[in-house]
């Protein structure tokens, strides 16, 4: 018994997790190539310091290394130097998220900025960015209550029903609320402007073999479950199961088949 809560407890922390994360695993082209330029900047700091022992105040002074970033895309900006320490930031020129990514020796290096630091960089249009951030967590909150309630379901119907291989239709239920936690927060994060990361395709293909084992696993359980007084409802459990994976892998390919190839104007350029 035990057992079965504490793994249900896991498959619900991951889940909510999940949900929670959708910032940093559901990024804009802009935010990625912002944060890129900044890294590929602080190694060509690095750089210039150990040739000048100090370090540049500007981007003119590092031209020689070849930064090389889409300034239409991307602001960029070294903003206090001197011998030992510099300070940088780099956000979207036009930011539709409001991230602003940092680097400051005094502050421990690279950083993403807080809310107050970040209304000194992104203006005018901030009050419009945190109305639809706040919009999408409303859903992400409404999500991770459906999950909850999933989970609520799944554990009434094991402390219910008692009757032999319940695990048949049990296990498949609550493994398949993984995948459609991931499929549920594509849906409300993922469009045109979001990459298409290598995480999130790993994450994907996890998620629609998941769905798969848990379809197959309930279509066994039909034949697995004891008959008796309790078939009828894990019968039902199991159907519900495979209606839910079947809705998460659709979302799974059609995101793949949809956003699979990279944005044209997302630029990875290393220091030469």
């Amino acid at each position: 018994m035990n057992k079965c809560k504490n793994l249900q407890f896991i498959l619900m922390a991951a889940a909510l997790a999940m949900l929670a994360g959708c910032t940093n695993l559901y990024e804009t082209t802009q935010d990625v190539q912002a944060r890129q330029a900044l890294l590929d900047l602080m190694v060509i700091q690095e750089a210039y310091h150990q040739e000048n022992q100090k370090y540049a105040r500007n981007l003119v002074q590092i031209e020689k290394y070849n930064l090389k970033y889409h300034t239409g895309i991307v602001y960029l900006e070294i903003e206090s130097s001197d011998a030992g320490k510099y300070r940088a930031i780099s956000l979207p020129a036009e930011s539709t998220t409001a991230r602003v990514f940092a680097y400051d020796t005094g502050r421990g290096g690279f950083y993403e900025m807080g809310d107050d630091e970040v209304s000194n960089y992104v203006l005018g249009s901030l009050n419009h960015i945190r109305q639809q951030q706040k919009q999408k967590n409303i859903i992400d909150y409404f999500s991770g209550g459906l999950i909850l309630f999933l989970v609520w379901l799944g554990r009434r119907m094991h402390h219910r029903n008692k009757s032999e291989n319940v695990g048949w239709a049990l296990w498949p239920y609550f493994l398949s609320i993984l995948p459609v936690s991931l499929a549920m927060a594509t849906l409300n994060h993922m469009d045109k402007d979001i990459v298409l990361s290598s995480l999130l395709k790993s994450l994907m293909g996890v998620a629609l073999a998941l769905t798969l084992l848990c379809i197959v696993v309930s279509v066994m359980s039909f034949s697995k479950i004891s008959k008796g007084a309790h078939y009828e409802t894990l019968a039902s459990l199991a159907v519900c199961t495979i209606l839910i994976s079947i809705f998460s892998a659709t979302i799974m390919v059609k995101t793949y088949q949809t956003y699979s190839e990279p944005p044209k104007q997302i630029l990875y350029f290393k220091p030469g």
